[in-house]
């Protein structure tokens, strides 16, 4: 290739010349978007397989399972349960892993909220006007009993109960979360950081809502005035998060712990107009990388 330094435009023509240059740019732009495209093979190599080897025994997901999630999906894990060797990365080189292990292009749906709402969103009633379950425990003494008012059944009617619907978590390998039911609504969230507000009878979806991190607390329901309520909850990178009951809308969200490997995974209690927020850590897990 002759240097465009040396080419004279006196010794070809304009035209000669203008092609001349768009080819020597094209070339550099092809040249540069292959040295910055990161390899998603050898990334995966050099900071995931050590625990990711699909060996017997080990908690952490196989290759071939994470091949059946979205690449999406894999994103929200390096931002969230996997934030710190995913912290390691650039946004391009998590890409490049999520694209890898899927071997899919980012898109499709991630939430399964493309199908299955619920033809309408009706107020949100108190929760005591109704059969409830709300958060870890149903009284603030974490006695997890549920007496047959609060219920809506007996004791002796629970063997004869069905089936009725289900529901699975899109991109998800794994169900950490217990339910809340409220006003005839179930609160649930996921692995991969979508809180689900469903109809408690159809399993329909009012509303969905991706948190930063994966969620595995009970989400806590209380009132913020007269005849408003906000579901609460905590994700894997230590943000807390209030919305609205009804419409899912974000009224605050609270980072709890600065600390890089700090997690929530206890649900939060509300009592008396307060948010009680328990925090947890990485800390045992990453111990032995400095």
């Amino acid at each position: 290739m002759v240097p465009l330094s040396k080419i004279q435009p006196q010794s070809i023509t304009s035209k000669e010349y203008k092609i001349q240059r768009m080819r020597f740019a094209l070339i550099l732009v092809a040249l540069t978007v292959v040295a910055q495209t990161p390899d998603g093979a050898t990334l995966f190599k050099n900071n995931c397989a050590t625990c990711h080897d699909g060996a017997e025994g080990s908690r952490a997901p196989s290759p071939a399972t994470l091949k059946q999630a979205t690449p999406q999906a894999i994103l929200n894990a390096l931002l969230g349960s996997m934030r710190v060797p995913g912290s390691k990365l650039s946004g391009g080189e998590r890409r490049a892993v999520a694209e890898y292990l899927t071997d899919k292009t980012l898109g499709g749906d991630p939430l399964g909220a493309s199908t299955d709402r619920c033809e309408s969103n009706p107020p949100f009633a108190n929760p005591a006007s109704a059969p409830s379950w709300n958060g870890w425990s149903p009284d603030a003494t974490n006695s997890r009993f549920q007496s047959a008012k609060a219920a809506g059944l007996t004791a002796e009617q629970i063997p004869h109960l069905a089936l009725k619907w289900s529901f699975g978590f899109p991109d998800a390998t794994q169900a950490w979360a217990p339910v809340t039911v409220a006003s005839g609504r179930i609160f649930v969230g996921s692995h991969n950081g979508t809180v689900y507000s469903l109809n408690a009878k159809t399993g329909c979806i009012y509303w969905t809502f991706s948190a930063e991190g994966g969620v595995r607390t009970a989400p806590s329901v209380g009132p913020v005035r007269p005849g408003h309520y906000a579901v609460y909850f905590g994700d894997t990178s230590a943000n807390e998060y209030a919305l609205d009951a009804a419409t899912g809308k974000t009224l605050w969200v609270r980072k709890v712990d600065n600390h890089p490997l700090s997690r929530i995974t206890g649900s939060p209690a509300f009592y008396n107009g307060r948010l009680y927020v328990p925090t947890a850590s990485y800390e045992e897990s990453q111990g032995s990388k400095p």
